[in-house]
């Protein structure tokens, strides 16, 4: 009995890691399937959406206003069916500030001054961060790419916060991806890259199926590095539901 203890206690470490990493995986899969079935319904609705809006914008060819009045009410069933199912998804989304006066210089500015405040933020953490993020800083920004740079910003910054939030030991890098606009939201992909213990790392990829996040994991690979350090290259989708400025636009 004793040399079972004794076994178990040299190969403590890697059992947790085999339950840590099965943990993960059974947690993968499961996104993966729920993000099946989401896509699945968003179609579903899609295609009955499609058909209201073909008798709206045709009414001419439509069989009567009685069936009109019955599409458009099932138009507006079918929009709040969907907003609920992705307000489940999450209960929270990026404040998207915008930039009038002088939106070249501001964006800058507002860029500047958020890093300073992240990188602050992960020092009073214990927490390693990349010490610049892939966004322009120095010559004149297109002003209509400025909305979209700052959306993904917003959508990098809260990305942060929440690694941050989940005690990694370091924030290798960050790479935000071009947006994807879909019927009702907005899927921003990330690859995230983090270095930790097997704990800190299964506790941050925990911290993306929060209720409050709008991150959901595509795939996950560690490989060992050192020691009980392990390192994550995660891809992520930030999805975001469209604002009524947005579907309007």
């Amino acid at each position: 009995m004793k040399k079972i203890f004794n076994l178990l206690k040299r190969f403590s470490l890697y059992i947790s890691f085999v339950i840590v990493l099965g943990i993960m995986i059974g947690g993968y899969f499961f996104n993966k399937k729920t993000n099946q079935e989401i896509k699945k319904m968003e179609e579903q609705i899609k295609t009955k959406y499609q058909e209201v809006k073909k008798y709206e914008t045709e009414r001419d060819k439509a069989p009567s206003p009685e069936l009109i009045g019955k599409l458009e009410k099932k138009k507006n069933f079918l929009e709040k069916q969907f907003e609920v199912m992705l307000n489940s998804f999450s209960t929270y989304y990026p404040t998207i500030p915008e930039f009038t006066r002088y939106p070249s210089i501001e964006f800058k500015e507002y860029i500047y001054f958020s890093e300073d405040k992240l990188q602050k933020m992960a020092k009073t953490r214990d927490v390693d961060i990349p010490t610049s993020l892939p966004f322009p800083k120095t010559g004149l920004i297109d002003m209509n790419l400025i909305p979209s740079l700052t959306k993904r910003f917003e959508v990098v910054k809260d990305l942060i916060k929440l690694v941050i939030d989940a005690g990694v030991t370091k924030i290798d890098n960050i790479a935000p991806g071009e947006p994807t606009s879909v019927l009702f939201y907005e899927t921003i992909p990330l690859k995230l890259s983090i270095s930790g213990t097997s704990n800190e790392i299964m506790r941050c990829i925990k911290y993306f199926d929060n209720p409050s996040s709008y991150f959901t994991v595509e795939n996950v690979l560690i490989t060992n590095i050192e020691e009980n350090i392990y390192k994550a290259n995660i891809d992520l989708n930030a999805i975001i539901l469209k604002s009524k400025k947005d579907k309007q636009g």
